[in-house]
């Protein structure tokens, strides 16, 4: 359940249109681009759960996360216009860390482009790894999903 006692959703979508400036020499996306891609979808997801703030982040914001680890396997290229659907889910929720989950697809037939993992760790106000606060938990564990969209 969400904070607002919904359902919360599983996956989170980001619909991105890949731009010139992604493109390589070989005129395909670039491998380093897809993680901004997967960030791009993170922050949506995580946004979504309430986890992080819109910007300007309030004054009251807790310490929150850093990335400790991030993977990407490319299933096929993407090209110039290709419109592509990043779906991000939480895979696992650890006592300090939560796993996420992400697919890349092309829209037109939902063909995967590429899929990755973040692994996140919650941090302390000395910025060590500490407990994810109960109320961050419960909306990571609300969509924890098996990998099916």
């Amino acid at each position: 359940m969400s904070a607002s006692g919904e359902p919360a959703a599983a996956w989170t979508e980001v619909a991105i249109t890949v731009r010139s400036s992604d493109l390589g020499s070989d005129q395909y996306v670039r491998g380093e681009v897809y993680f901004t891609f997967f960030e791009q979808s993170r922050l949506a997801h995580l946004r979504r759960l309430g986890i992080v703030p819109h910007f300007p982040v309030p004054d009251d914001a807790p310490n929150y996360f850093a990335i400790a680890e991030t993977t990407a396997r490319y299933r096929s290229a993407a090209h110039f216009g290709d419109r592509l659907l990043v779906r991000t889910r939480t895979e696992a929720v650890g006592r300090s860390s939560f796993t996420l989950a992400f697919d890349i697809v092309l829209a037109a037939d939902d063909s995967p482009v590429a899929e990755g993992r973040s692994v996140q760790v919650w941090l302390d106000a000395d910025r060590r790894p500490a407990p994810i606060p109960p109320q961050w938990r419960a909306e990571l564990e609300a969509t924890l999903t098996p990998p099916t969209p």
